[in-house]
């Protein structure tokens, strides 16, 4: 069984002190890529290192909407840079947070707007961060030729249909084993080829290991629940959103 973790921040301080055996534990179960996003200019630094360190990490560089408020020049020649690196997949964590607020919302709308335009113009996808906001990603990204995920995706069977006809893939974590998830019935109804799984770690685990610091080995919970819900093998599911995310991120 081939799984990919097509989300997790292992740069995170949460991991300093064992990350070899977080990464063992993941290759025990079948993870066999790890797609590392930063958050801000430093996190994306740290991912491209660990992506020197780790033939199977690929990381992903940008700003995520929290501090959007501190991008700046600097910020987008950074990200440029980023770019040139061979193993860098994609632009993320980007996107809008409705939730927190930790940058006023109309920055976070220009400043998604800026990568978009750096995606498009270096045709490269993006990782699409999206709480509390989805109906103004949707809008947003869809003036834009550029592909991705949106991450953590939390949405209506409509919304999922929309990004995935936009040529978009939903990125499915921990949150969709919760009881009462709201998206039980939209990953029911969404082709198995419009999903990539994720663990967000070290953040989001799923039951039952909620409450403790997530790690990609846990992915192997949510592909059970997929695979429940879909009525399909654990195996098929991790095959097909392995190639799915191997696919996107042009691996």
């Amino acid at each position: 069984m081939r799984i990919c973790d097509s989300h997790c921040h292992l740069q995170d301080h949460k991991f300093s002190g064992d990350l070899q055996e977080v990464i063992n534990n993941a290759l025990n179960v079948g993870v066999e890529c790890f797609i590392v996003p930063g958050w801000d200019i430093q996190s994306s630094k740290k991912a491209i290192k660990l992506s020197i360190v780790y033939e199977f990490i690929y990381p992903a560089g940008g700003i995520h909407p929290h501090d959007a408020k501190n991008y700046n020049r600097y910020a987008e020649d950074a990200i440029k840079e980023f770019l040139k690196e061979k193993k860098i997949v994609a632009i993320g964590e980007i996107g809008l947070d409705y939730y927190r607020d930790l940058s006023p919302r109309d920055v976070q709308r220009d400043v998604f707007k800026r990568q978009l335009k750096l995606a498009e113009q270096y045709n490269i996808p993006v990782i699409i961060h999206s709480r509390e906001s989805m109906e103004d990603a949707i809008s947003i990204v869809s003036a834009y030729n550029v592909t991705g995920v949106f991450h953590a995706f939390d949405g209506t069977i409509e919304q999922a249909d929309r990004i995935i006809k936009m040529g978009y893939k939903i990125g499915i974590g921990g949150i969709a084993t919760y009881k009462n998830s709201k998206i039980n019935m939209a990953i029911k109804e969404v082709p198995l080829e419009g999903i990539i799984v994720e663990t967000d770690s070290p953040y989001l685990s799923p039951h039952p290991q909620r409450g403790r610091r997530n790690e990609p080995a846990y992915i192997i919970y949510t592909l059970k629940w997929i695979a429940e819900v879909k009525s399909l093998s654990i195996d098929e599911v991790a095959e097909i959103t392995y190639n799915n995310a191997l696919s996107l991120f042009k691996i």
